[in-house]
């Protein structure tokens, strides 16, 4: 075996190592009550809202619809699972939240900023 080969064959070992550690540490749970409150988007998106609901928590989206544009807000359940926030509007919208830039990201609609402060 060469050196070249025996480089590739360590960063390939070096590689698995890391993917094998980072599989088996616990997920951070996720804390949806850190989202609580009303988002704008950054790209022209419906806003959104946050809030609890008893033991859940529930996304409103504001989209307008039809010729008039009418404002029709729709309610789904935020969801948990393994670590990770979704939402499911008949197919799976990934929530994921910078708490350091206090920036929501929804995937595939972008990111959104807090429209008003945090108590």
């Amino acid at each position: 075996m060469g050196k070249r080969q025996l480089l590739r064959l360590a960063a390939c070992l070096i590689g698995a190592a890391s993917l094998l550690l980072q599989s088996c540490a616990e997920a951070e749970k996720a804390d949806p009550a850190k989202l609580c409150g009303s988002w704008t988007s950054v790209e022209g998106k419906p806003d959104v809202l946050i809030y609890r609901e008893g033991e859940t928590f529930k996304v409103t989206v504001f989209a307008r619809s039809g010729k008039t544009r009418r404002l029709k807000p729709q309610t789904f359940l935020l969801v948990e699972e393994n670590g990770n926030l979704f939402i499911n509007t008949g197919y799976r919208i990934d929530v994921a939240y910078n708490e350091a830039t206090d920036v929501l990201t929804f995937s595939p609609n972008g990111d959104y900023v807090r429209k008003e402060e945090r108590p």
